[in-house]
């Protein structure tokens, strides 16, 4: 009997110190996370011109020129396999959703404005292309508020009111269009 006993007090241990384990890392986690309400903006000015200003805050991402409209933010490289398979995708996606739908792609590679019309000739890129080099503060603030660990593809949904419905990084089994689709059931 009491065999029994010790074992059942050390089972109960064991769960008592795994939970106080579990709710110790969970609650570091939640400090790492910083929820200050600073707002944070970014600027990006895609190859063709158009300028987008973001004010990030809370898990809401609000880009002023395209109030109103489901977007997806995406970090990618031209040199990334899984980022060139997600173009066509995009662009159906661009094609298919017209106004009530936008995409602000951005480059994280090194490359440069000519190299990069060449690759929007090439895919008959239909979306907002920005050069992504000179953003290393928008990526930092991705790391430190989304825990973005630099893998890409990146594609992060954001509804009409701008929350962050999908936080989608590296390639995915599934399509884009499915991806927005189960978001938008978020909402």
């Amino acid at each position: 009997m009491n065999k029994q006993v010790t074992i059942l007090l050390s089972i109960i241990g064991a769960l008592i110190l795994g939970i106080g384990i579990l709710f110790y890392t969970k609650v570091l986690e939640i400090k790492m996370v910083d929820t200050s309400d600073k707002v944070q903006s970014f600027h990006f000015k895609s190859i063709d011109g158009k300028e987008f200003n973001v004010d990030a805050k809370n898990r809401r991402f609000n880009v002023k020129e395209l109030e109103g409209k489901t977007i997806f933010l995406q970090i990618f490289s031209w040199d990334c396999e899984f980022c060139e398979k997600e173009i066509p995708q995009l662009i159906k996606l661009k094609k298919s959703l017209g106004n009530r739908f936008d995409i602000i792609a951005i480059e994280a590679g090194d490359d440069t404005k000519e190299h990069a019309k060449e690759f929007i000739k090439k895919y008959g890129i239909n979306y907002n292309i920005v050069l992504g080099k000179k953003h290393k503060d928008f990526y930092i603030y991705l790391q430190k508020h989304y825990g973005w660990d630099g893998v890409i593809p990146l594609t992060i949904v954001l509804s009409k009111e701008g929350y962050v419905l999908a936080f989608e990084k590296g390639f995915k089994s599934y399509s884009l269009s499915e991806l927005l689709k189960a978001s938008l059931l978020k909402e």
